[in-house]
């Protein structure tokens, strides 16, 4: 596709927003002080209660992913915060994933909480509009953690994630199943796809949970009008009404 935009990792975009927006603010306070990005909104009201967004990125990224998300998402909206994946790909690369198993999976919640805690010493949060979302490997960690803590989140998004099948994902499921998800897939993914999509159905079905599927002509890739698409969706649960959004162009934003 055209107007690939490139990940904020490779293209020094992060660098750049970092020097242009007081907003953009990296951790001080924590063990996790140069681990979690976060992002604030444009005309930054302390006064008002922002919704948080937790963002997990893709495999073979890291937290700056959020910088080059947020412009195509909302400016606006949300308060925002990216913690770093648990997993190096590669010693001294900078880049890293979100790891499958039951010790991976535990580390990540402890990040994901610290990251909450260190966006609510930055910025105004309203605790019951906490958002979790991520990317390809980051949505499958943001299905695990919102599954399993259901009742912390106000909605969970998996782009290009597949559902997690083993470690019990449904443990919880009588506290999932008011939980709000979006699940946002690639027709021509080879990763998470329609033949995956299809395989977790019956599992989603038989425990009664709350998931919004939608369908994007792309493979493994984030497009910005899948961002749009999120923003609507988050804002209707804000709100409580039904989000009005403009036709957008479909641009392809990265590939995981």
């Amino acid at each position: 596709m055209q107007n690939r935009v490139r990940s904020s990792v490779f293209n020094g975009r992060f660098d750049k927003l970092h020097s242009s927006m007081d907003s953009c603010l990296a951790s001080r306070t924590s063990y996790l002080e140069n681990q979690v990005c976060l992002f604030g909104p444009e005309r930054y009201e302390p006064r008002y209660a922002y919704p948080l967004i937790v963002w997990l990125h893709s495999c073979g990224s890291a937290e700056q992913e959020l910088a080059s998300v947020m412009p195509s998402l909302s400016l606006q909206n949300y308060t925002s915060c990216a913690p770093r994946g648990t997993v190096a790909c590669q010693e001294g690369s900078g880049l890293f994933r979100w790891g499958s198993s039951s010790a991976s999976t535990a580390i990540a919640e402890e990040v994901v909480f610290d990251a909450i805690e260190i966006a609510n010493r930055e910025f105004s949060v309203a605790p019951d509009r906490i958002f979790l979302a991520g990317f390809g490997g980051g949505g499958t960690m943001a299905w695990r953690l919102g599954l399993r803590y259901p009742k912390t989140f106000a909605g969970v998004v998996s782009i290009c994630g597949g559902f997690p099948l083993e470690q019990c994902p449904l443990s919880n499921y009588a506290s999932a199943r008011d939980l709000p998800t979006l699940w946002l897939y690639g027709a021509e993914s080879r990763k998470c796809g329609i033949q995956q999509v299809c395989e977790a159905l019956p599992v989603l079905h038989s425990a009664s949970l709350s998931v919004d599927i939608r369908q994007y002509p792309c493979h493994d890739e984030l497009l910005t009008n899948m961002l749009s698409d999120v923003n609507g969706w988050m804002m209707e649960r804000v709100t409580n009404q039904p989000s009005i959004t403009e036709p957008s162009e479909e641009v392809s934003f990265s590939r995981n």
